[in-house]
């Protein structure tokens, strides 16, 4: 089977706070992720990180490795979809280089890093990327980087921060009944329409609406970005 999750950020004490994460520290929410992977997901299941699953700060940080330590206590394989603060452990300490950085994830028990990827699900083919700017619009997109701040429902795929699902992995089958809602009721509820600025539909096409965000109305205005399902 295989499940979903983003921005776990392993042993970072800061984001605690900054996320409002309900655990006393760091080292508590470690121990309760492990524990949902582990009682979710079994030997041979694969669980996407879609991103930041490590932390880093800065040059001086290595929560990273820390991070990575972890990994073999974890049963399922994982998949590594590299997020801003991976990027930022590739540059700071691998000297730009990916491929390095993928070597030393690997020791540490990580299957395969990836900067985006399709996996192919049992109805559809979902399209991996940490940042949904970096996202396909020809795809369904499930990205993190937003933890709760854009909540999970997007025109363009599925905000899958574990923030927003209690800490818990996403199921295959949780992501589908979250399509088909998308579809039967997301869509066509004016309240959602009007809390999200990104719903408006004019001739066909996804528009923006909102002025402050105008660096996404041609990523957005695309019609086929609003995936069929």
């Amino acid at each position: 089977m295989i499940y979903f999750t983003a921005d776990i950020h392993f042993c970072d004490e800061l984001s605690m706070k900054e996320d409002n994460r309900p655990f006393k520290s760091a080292k508590q929410y470690d121990k309760a992720i492990i524990k949902d992977f582990n009682k979710t997901a079994k030997k041979g299941d694969t669980i996407y990180v879609v991103g930041d699953m490590l932390d880093c700060n800065g040059k001086d940080s290595y929560n990273w490795l820390k991070g990575l330590k972890l990994i073999k206590k974890i049963k399922a394989d994982i998949v590594l979809i590299v997020g801003n603060n991976e990027q930022r452990v590739i540059d700071f300490f691998f000297g730009g280089d990916f491929e390095k950085f993928k070597m030393c994830c690997k020791h540490y028990g990580i299957k395969n890093v990836h900067t985006k990827l399709d996996v192919k699900g049992t109805n559809h083919t979902f399209h991996l990327v940490h940042q949904i700017k970096d996202g396909d619009k020809r795809k369904l997109n499930l990205f993190g980087h937003t933890h709760l701040c854009s909540g999970l429902y997007h025109p363009y795929g599925l905000c899958i921060s574990t923030d927003l699902n209690h800490f818990r992995l996403y199921t295959e089958p949780e992501i589908e009944a979250y399509l088909v809602r998308k579809t039967e009721y997301w869509q066509c509820d004016d309240n959602t329409n009007y809390i999200n600025p990104f719903l408006k539909e004019v001739d066909g096409k996804v528009v923006n609406i909102n002025a402050n965000r105008k660096k996404y109305q041609k990523y957005l205005s695309d019609s086929q970005f609003k995936t069929k399902i």
